[in-house]
């Protein structure tokens, strides 16, 4: 009996294994709609076929959808947050495409169906490019300028700040490519509106830690909340990127947890040297999206209002990365109003028509900005917005 035993256990434990490496995939009960994508420039969305506003490209259909995925085996990708199988890390949030294909056929639809055999397609999900945005190490994540290179700030101690390199899919930069890394923090700088010129007092040179996959400098900063921003330049012949970072207390490396699963101890898929670096990702910068809509034209403004309130409260305090959920809900919240303006005086609708653009176009503006974290491209932004949402309100009111 032991034997047999010892036999279903190795088997139930092969199986476990196999599986885990297998991302569990399922056809959501309703299909999200299609997107038109560039094929070179994956951040560019559109509702509608065209062509990609950078390279001139036919763009592709997509279809898109919210996953959770394992931060370290990223084959792990759920319908659903919970932990991951295999090491029982907090899942993160994703975007991720949707596919069905055929066995023995490597073509890919965007609809399930039957394959020639009359077997079901296999639905699949795939990480997209920008579709990981979580930080892996408490601190504040934000995407380059150049659509491709990711960056993530921590301030793990006082007067110690670090910079970790990722490319477009959160994977952290090859030793060879972070060397190519020019970098300083500055935590001291003066602005001049008229000339546009910013003259920095205190910065300090980003240098590549000895035996370490970040870059770090000993800074001057050492009260709280602390605000300094990285200047980047990502290889000598690019062009310099500017993130601001405003730490209201030190970050902390998120804990792994107690115990890994035998399964996942026997799966050739867990790489050890992985598994010290793979946080879940901050609630407070992952909120739900979306708006419960108001049932009166009066409740819409009156919710506009609040949310015109969480934007300016996140810019001030520097969570730049969360800045589009309430500026998201606002946009939905300006369209629902566009069948309200019949009823308005043709006054009012002279000034509420323009009025609603300009706010849907500033949540666009702000949920750009918030990606790249730039301090002043993001209050730019909010200006557009606010002034939008104000109009609004005096034509609605």
């Amino acid at each position: 009996m032991r034997g047999v035993a010892s036999a279903i256990c190795v088997l139930m434990l092969l199986t476990a294994a196999i599986s885990a490496q297998q991302p569990r995939t399922s056809a959501p009960a309703k299909l999200p709609p299609l997107s038109y994508t560039c094929a070179h420039h994956p951040d560019v969305l559109e509702d509608k076929p065209g062509v990609c506003p950078l390279c001139k490209l036919a763009l592709v259909p997509v279809r898109l959808d919210s996953s959770w995925m394992c931060p370290v085996h990223t084959t792990v990708i759920e319908t659903e947050r919970g932990t991951c199988r295999l090491c029982r890390r907090q899942l993160v949030p994703v975007t991720v495409s949707l596919t069905w294909s055929c066995r023995g056929d490597n073509a890919e639809h965007l609809e399930p169906g039957l394959c020639s055999d009359g077997s079901p397609r296999i639905g699949q999900r795939a990480l997209r490019p920008h579709g990981n945005h979580n930080p892996r190490h408490g601190g504040q994540f934000f995407m380059a300028p150049d659509s491709w290179h990711h960056i993530e700030g921590a301030y793990p101690t006082a007067r110690s700040f670090r910079l970790y390199v990722y490319d477009d899919y959160g994977r952290p930069l090859p030793a060879d490519k972070l060397k190519d890394v020019e970098a300083r923090v500055v935590t001291k700088e003066t602005f001049d509106p008229a000339t546009r010129k910013t003259t920095e007092l205190s910065a300090f040179p980003l240098r590549v830690a000895r035996n370490r996959a970040y870059l770090e400098a000993r800074v001057d900063t050492a009260t709280l909340p602390a605000e300094m921003t990285a200047k980047v330049r990502f290889a000598s012949d690019t062009d310099e990127h500017r993130f601001d970072f405003t730490f209201d207390a030190l970050t902390k490396e998120p804990a792994a947890p107690a115990s890994v699963p035998q399964a996942a101890k026997a799966s050739p898929a867990t790489a050890p040297a992985a598994v010290s670096s793979a946080p879940a990702a901050p609630a407070a910068s992952q909120p739900a999206a979306g708006v419960d809509m108001p049932a009166t034209m009066a409740g819409i403004v009156g919710e506009l209002q609040r949310k015109n309130t969480e934007v300016r409260d996140l810019i001030a305090r520097g969570d730049f990365a969360a800045v589009w959920v309430p500026a998201f809900a606002a946009k939905d919240l300006a369209i629902s109003l566009e069948p309200h303006l019949a009823h308005l005086a043709v006054n009012k609708r002279d000034l509420g028509e323009p009025a609603l653009a300009r706010v849907v176009r500033g949540a666009w503006l702000l949920d750009a900005a918030g990606d790249v974290g730039n301090r002043q491209q993001i209050e730019a932004a909010y200006s557009t917005f606010s002034a939008g949402v104000a109009d609004v309100v005096a034509a609605f009111q």
